[in-house]
């Protein structure tokens, strides 16, 4: 049994022995002994205390502070009744007759704490059960609205509607669809929520966007008309505020609901870098084998290395050649030799 369940079972008793008090009689005298109503009272109040101290130690917040709550309110009605048996020695009516306020008020106190943490428990078991589920919800609902989706970043520079561009249309268009296809609620209240506030937020954008037109065929924009301007100008004036605060509601919305997917884990984490190709290859007679990679890996007591092949000319080009076979000395020698070669023609004109 879990501590919710124990703590709620305790929490019955003790409902159970404030109603037997409220029934009871003050006792007798005050040197008498402790009426059993009483005793019982104070019994199931310690059960109480200890099944919520074990009930801090596993539960959530949430239902921590609920089953506070619950046995603050029962302690409260015992301490009352505790104060009517001592005001009241020796009086033979009940202690509701005797402060039907004070018991109005505790029983109902207990009540209500009661079934708050019924539910505080209940949302609990819900959420648990429904986080695979909520989970997959989630991702999906991350995919059709992406936070860096053209459209959706267009929208957030909150620049004046008086144009919108078609990419901004159809990614409204598109990510309404999505959602409104994705016929699977969230199961915790309150990402379901926020899931509805924001898809009705999409769907009144996409409402006041279908109220602007296109200039012409050819435009990839429709607009507010600006001879609007001129001849309706509170109209003009009307559709853009109805425009920018439809796109305001939307990225007000949009954040509501990317936080409480956050707060519950269900944002799906960046994806991670694909680990580098490998190959396996296996030659019958053990030979060796030549495979040109940017880096190598073996196991099992092989050996692998990596590196860049070098270039045909880089590869030639490393031994340098004899000064005597460079193509450089030979080129000089050339122009030498025809210089020579027009010295000596000149020479012979001259004579």
């Amino acid at each position: 049994m879990s501590h919710s369940a124990t703590f709620l079972r305790a929490a019955h008793a003790g409902q159970a022995a404030l109603t037997r008090g409220w029934l009871a009689s003050p006792v007798a005298a005050a040197d008498a002994p402790v009426p059993e109503s009483t005793a019982q009272v104070d019994a199931a109040v310690l059960n109480l205390q200890d099944g919520l101290r074990e009930l801090q130690l596993t539960a959530t917040p949430h239902v921590t502070a609920a089953a506070q709550d619950l046995y603050t309110a029962v302690r409260a009605a015992a301490d009352a009744q505790f104060d009517l048996h001592i005001q009241n020695v020796s009086s033979t009516e009940r202690l509701c007759a005797l402060d039907e306020a004070a018991f109005t008020r505790h029983t109902d106190a207990v009540r209500q704490a009661l079934e708050a943490f019924v539910a505080a428990a209940h949302r609990e078991g819900v959420s648990v059960t429904a986080t695979a589920s909520d989970r997959a919800k989630a991702m999906r609902t991350a995919q059709a609205v992406q936070p860096d989706a053209a459209w959706l970043t267009h929208l957030s520079r909150r620049m004046p509607m008086r144009r919108i561009p078609d990419f901004v249309t159809e990614g409204v268009g598109d990510a309404l669809e999505a959602l409104r296809r994705d016929v699977i609620d969230f199961v915790d209240p309150e990402l379901n929520t926020a899931h509805r506030r924001f898809a009705d937020a999409l769907a009144r954008l996409d409402d006041e966007i279908g109220g602007t037109f296109t200039p012409d065929h050819d435009a990839a924009y429709s607009e507010v008309p600006p001879e609007w301007q001129r001849t309706a100008p509170e109209r003009y004036a009307q559709t853009l505020r109805n425009l920018s605060r439809a796109r305001d509601t939307v990225l007000d919305r949009y954040k509501e609901l990317m936080n409480a997917m956050s707060r519950r884990g269900h944002l799906p984490t960046p994806q991670e870098p694909q680990p580098g190709s490998s190959v396996q290859i296996t030659a019958g007679d053990n030979s060796p084998i030549t495979v040109n990679a940017p880096y190598a890996h073996a196991t099992q007591g092989g050996n692998a290395s990596a590196g860049q092949p070098a270039p045909a000319d880089q590869a030639t080009g490393s031994t340098p050649l004899p000064w005597y076979r460079s193509g450089i000395f030979w080129g000089a020698v050339s122009a030498l030799a025809t210089v020579a070669g027009v010295v000596v023609a000149y020479l012979a004109l001259g004579k």
